[in-house]
Parts: C-alpha cells; sequence; structure tokens
C-alpha cells in the first residue's frame, strides 16, 4: 500500500514538473507570438488606413468590396487580440473601470463575427445578423478598429523620453501634412489645387484659424468637405485628447508612466487617476454640444434635406471650436442668412462655450449641481435656510467669466458706437445690437462674419485685432494669447501702481511663475506678430498696411477674419500666414521649448540687485 502510495506521490510531482517545464517552454514562444501579433495588427491598420483613403480618394465606393476578403482578415486578427487583452484583464486581480464596456465591445465584435461565420440562410432569417452582415458594417468595424489600433500604439510610445511639448507640437504637424495630403485627392476637390494651397488650408483647419486661399464651397466636394470638418474637429479639441481616449480605453494595462505624460498633455491640473474621466468628459460635452447645436442650427434655417443637416453640422463643429470655415459662398454675409439673427444667435452661443475652456464647463457644471442640489435641500427643508456660497470655483474660472464677459459687453458696446452711422446706419436698434454683438464674440477668435469687412470703418478694425489679439481661454478650442494672461497682465500693472507686490484673486495669492510666464506670452505675440508683418510688408509692397497688419494679426491669433487679400496673397506670403498660424495655435513658447535644451536646476542663488528702468 505504501507502494502505491509513494509511486502516486512521484506520478503527481512528475506531472506538475512536466507541466512546469513545458510552460517555461512555451512562455517564450508565446510572447514572441503575442508581439508577432501585435506587430502584425499594426501594420495591417495603416494598411486599412491607406486602403480606405485610396479607395475614397481615387476609387468609387463600390470598388471597395473587391477588398472585402482582406478586411474579413484583418476584422479577425484585430478580434483576436482584442478578446486575448479582455480575458487578461478579466482574470487580472484588479480589472479596469472601463471592463463592462469592453465586455459590450466584445460582444459586439462576436455577434458581427458569428454573422460572418454562420451559412447565408441562417442569416437571412434574422434582421439583425443580417444587418450586421452588411459589408459597409464590416468596412466601419474594421475601420474603427484600425483607428483603436493606432491609437493605442501612439498611447504606448508616449513611454519614449520625448517631452509633452515635442509631442504635442508633432501631433498638430503631423495632423497638417496628413490633412493636406487627404485634401489634394481628386474626390476631395471639384478641380484640382495646388499643394501649397491644400496646406494653408490643412493648417488652417487644424488650426482652427478660417483663413483660406480658396473658395471652400465651390472648391471642395463633399468628400473634402468632411475632411475639413474633421480636421477643424481633431484640431480644435486637440489631437492627443482622442489618441490618448481610444489609446487609454483599449490599451488593457496601467500604463502610468503614459497617463502622466497624457495628463501633462490634457490637464495639468488633474491627478492622473482622473486623466481618463477628464478625456471621456471632453470628447462627451464636445459631441452633445455639437449635436445640440446642428439640430438648433437646422431649425433655424427651416431644414428638411440631407443637406441642410451637414450644412448645420459642419457649421456646429466649426463654431464650436472657433474655426469660422464656412461652406457656403459669403459664410454667414450670404444673402439668404446675415439676417438670420436666430442663426447668428446659435453660433454666438457655440463660439461663447467653446471658448470658455473645458476646465471652466467642469468647474461651472460642479458649482451649478451644488447650488440646484443645496437649493431643493433648502425647498425640502433638508437644511437650514441660511446664506452659503461654496468655494467651488476656483480662481481662474473667476478670472476667465470676469474677463470674458467684460470683453463681450465692451466689445458690443464699442462696436455699437463705431458702427452706428457707419455699416449699421440703415438698420433697427434690434438688428445693430445683434450686429455689434455677433461682431463682438465673433471677434474673440471665432472668424465668421455677418458684415463687409471692407466696408468697416478704421477705429472698428483696430477694436478687432485688440480682440483678436486677446482670443479666447486657456484649455479651449479658441487662440490669442488668452483672457487669463490679458487679466492677470492688467492686475500685475494696477497692483504695481497702488504699491502691492502680489496679485490676489478671491483669497488666493497667484504665484509669481503666472505672472511672469503671462508677460512673456505677450512679449513673445507682439515679437512673432511685427516679424510677420514685416515679411508681409516686405514680400507684398502693393497692398495695403492696414490689411496686412489685420491679415497678420488675424493669423497669429487664428482670428480667421479678413480684409479679403489672403487669396491674392503670393507663395512666399502664404507661407508666412501658414508659420503664423502654426506658431500661433501651439504657442512660441511651446515651439522654443522644443528647440531649446532645458537648463538644470541650480542650488544656488546669486545675491539680487536692482536695475534702473523708469
Amino acid at each position: 500500500m505504501q507502494d502505491y502510495c509513494f509511486a502516486a506521490v512521484a506520478l503527481r510531482g512528475f506531472i506538475k514538473s512536466m507541466r512546469l517545464r513545458l510552460r517555461l517552454f512555451l512562455q517564450p514562444l508565446r510572447g514572441f507570438l503575442w508581439t508577432s501579433l501585435k506587430v502584425v495588427n499594426g501594420l495591417i491598420a495603416l494598411l486599412i488606413v491607406g486602403v480606405v483613403v485610396y479607395g475614397l480618394g481615387f476609387q468609387q465606393e463600390s470598388r471597395m468590396a473587391d477588398v472585402e476578403r482582406w478586411f474579413r482578415l484583418a476584422f479577425w486578427l484585430f478580434s483576436a487580440e482584442f478578446l486575448v487583452d479582455v480575458l487578461r484583464e478579466a482574470f487580472s486581480l484588479k480589472p479596469p473601470k472601463t471592463w463592462y464596456l469592453k465586455l459590450f465591445s466584445l460582444l459586439l465584435t462576436a455577434f458581427v463575427g458569428a454573422s460572418l461565420l454562420l451559412p447565408a440562410g441562417v442569416v437571412d432569417k434574422s434582421l439583425l445578423l443580417t444587418w450586421a452582415g452588411n459589408i459597409y458594417v464590416l468596412f466601419a468595424i474594421v475601420i474603427a478598429q484600425s483607428v483603436v489600433k493606432i491609437s493605442v500604439s501612439i498611447t504606448q510610445s508616449l513611454q519614449s523620453r520625448l517631452s509633452p511639448t515635442v509631442i504635442f507640437v508633432g501631433s498638430f504637424a503631423l495632423l497638417c501634412l496628413v490633412g493636406a495630403g487627404l485634401l489634394m485627392l481628386p474626390r476631395s476637390t471639384t478641380q484640382p489645387i495646388r499643394f501649397l494651397d491644400a496646406l494653408f488650408t490643412a493648417v488652417s483647419s487644424v488650426c482652427v484659424a478660417g483663413l483660406t486661399t480658396v473658395d471652400v464651397a465651390s472648391s471642395f466636394t463633399t468628400m473634402g468637405k468632411g475632411v475639413i470638418a474633421l480636421l477643424i474637429q481633431i484640431g480644435g479639441v486637440g489631437i492627443m485628447t482622442f489618441t490618448s481616449f481610444f489609446g487609454l480605453f483599449f490599451s488593457g494595462a496601467h500604463q502610468s508612466q503614459n497617463k502622466m505624460m497624457i495628463k501633462d498633455l490634457i490637464d495639468p491640473e488633474k491627478g492622473v487617476s482622473q486623466i481618463f474621466r477628464t478625456l471621456w468628459s471632453i470628447i462627451s460635452i464636445t459631441l452633445v454640444m455639437e449635436l445640440v447645436g446642428a439640430y438648433a442650427i437646422f431649425l433655424s434655417i427651416g431644414g428638411a434635406t440631407w443637406h441642410d443637416f451637414a450644412f448645420s453640422l459642419f457649421h456646429a463643429i466649426s463654431a464650436f471650436c472657433n474655426a469660422g470655415i464656412s461652406t457656403i459662398g459669403g459664410g454667414l454675409y450670404a444673402p439668404a442668412l446675415r439676417d438670420n439673427y436666430s442663426l447668428q444667435m446659435i453660433v454666438s452661443l457655440l463660439v461663447i462655450v467653446g471658448g470658455l475652456g473645458f476646465p471652466i464647463i467642469f468647474n461651472l457644471t460642479k458649482w451649478l449641481w451644488h447650488v440646484v442640489c443645496d437649493g431643493l435641500r433648502r425647498l425640502f427643508g433638508k437644511r437650514r435656510f441660511y446664506r452659503h456660497i461654496p468655494h467651488l470655483l476656483t480662481s481662474n474660472t473667476v478670472l476667465v467669466l470676469i474677463v470674458s464677459a467684460v470683453l463681450l459687453v465692451g466689445g458690443t458696446a464699442v462696436f455699437y458706437a463705431s458702427e452706428r452711422h457707419h455699416l449699421a446706419a440703415d438698420m433697427d436698434f434690434p438688428s445693430r445690437l445683434m450686429t455689434a454683438f455677433f461682431m463682438s464674440v465673433t471677434t474673440r477668435s471665432a472668424g465668421f462674419n455677418t458684415f463687409d469687412m471692407t466696408a468697416l470703418s478704421p477705429i472698428t478694425l483696430v477694436w478687432m485685432m485688440f480682440f483678436m489679439w486677446i482670443g479666447a481661454s486657456p484649455m479651449s478650442t479658441g487662440g490669442g494669447i488668452k483672457t487669463t494672461t490679458f487679466g492677470i497682465a492688467f492686475l500685475n500693472i494696477w497692483n504695481t501702481l497702488r504699491g502691492r507686490d502680489c496679485i490676489e484673486i478671491r483669497h488666493r495669492r497667484i504665484a509669481a511663475s503666472t505672472v511672469n510666464r503671462s508677460f512673456i506670452i505677450i512679449f513673445a505675440s507682439l515679437m512673432l506678430m511685427g516679424a510677420g508683418l514685416v515679411l508681409l510688408m516686405w514680400l507684398e509692397p502693393d497692398q495695403p498696411f492696414m490689411a496686412l497688419l489685420f491679415e497678420t494679426v488675424s493669423a497669429a491669433s487664428i482670428g480667421g477674419l479678413s480684409l479679403n487679400v489672403t487669396p491674392h496673397l503670393c507663395a512666399a506670403s502664404r507661407v508666412v500666414l501658414i508659420v503664423l498660424m502654426f506658431v500661433g495655435r501651439v504657442g512660441l513658447i511651446s515651439l522654443l521649448t522644443c528647440l531649446i535644451k532645458e537648463k538644470r536646476f541650480s542650488n544656488y542663488r546669486y545675491p539680487s540687485e536692482s536695475i534702473p528702468i523708469n
């Protein structure tokens, strides 16, 4: 009996040993196969994107059926990798918070896969299976899988030694080049255009500047206008916002280094644990505001066709992202739209919300939710009736709201007074007030116009350049030096005149580094516009000085307004405007940070000495 027990124990030990040896033997092979699958899927994702671009840009959509079997192969390879990722997370000790969303995606993928495997007779009996087996559904899923795969690869590549500033600037430059290539496709334009015009349009769309050298309405087809809308959307919200969202959602593992890098790119004030929620909130708010705005625009123009909905959606995206590009000849100054004040009010609201900045929207939402809940508790007797103002509004929110309100009201008053007896002389009071208000809103970075820019008085043009130079708020879709920069600089000058050595907002002292950075931004923007103006005056000696100055300020501040001189500039001048728009979007400080090596911190300090500057 003891011999049998000893034999059983020995056999069990032998089986465990062989299992361990087999696992150790297969471990390198499993890692090799997993790495090979990821590399192959990455190459297939790039190939799929290239095939889609070729099919949409050069061939008819019916020719896409010729590559159906290759799309099927890509679908199964992508699904296999996604299934392994989900299973690894399901059996991990700490699954991610988004596991249920991934499970839903997996079930949807399995449903489409079943429609591809089951016989045609079985699929035809179910309406859902018939829909899932449609070739265009397969194409859409494979394209989405390719975009996700590329986003995951970009997110994982953030572990390199590149700084967030380099990645931010490089992503915008790459997006501009890709956008120019897409706009050069034969099916994107009604007639061939030069690469410089395509690059100018792409940079203007990505940087939400609004300046164009060609007429968007007549030069681009429906596909080209769709590409411009996509570039505006990605450029306005930020390319790293979208890639980081998909990358963190589908990357699987908890990558702390990636999250730290993305936090510096998206919102340095947020914690690492809140970065995915921040990305989700940014994308959700953007889509909701644009869809609601598109529906409101659709109703304001009395829309009834698909063309009207496409018009509404494009202008909602362009307004919320502060781009100012229109798909109709003449923009909002077209005879059919210039007197549509309901449309102007909707566009103004989209521009204002998009120009406030996502941190301001988050903070205001949190404050309003607290006020509503507090009011309901008082209404139902859950709290005592005493005045309580929570300190939920940050100093940044208060400063942005005050400066934005002053600029909106002051701009409306200034434009009303300057054009009362000039451009708006034949208008009644409501129309004159609405036109002045729209001027005040759109000048800050939007770029739309419901008036003849060449008929404005010189004093109005000066005020417009001033408002374009200030621009929108930080972390928003607008440009300019930002409202906080202007507000901090003004408060610092005011406190200096009063003999105070610090700035205080709502019992909070503003850091000296913030004050220094605001003056650096102001000085850099003035130097950038000065250099651009000198170059344009040298290259365009026949153009009026005011027109070149206005064009320079508009490009550097990505304001989008023009005195109709952009299409008449030479190639070199257009290159100057491209550089101004790109630098104005990414920021001169960010660009210089990429080129200048950061000096290490020295743990010593020299004695101070005062230098007369007065």
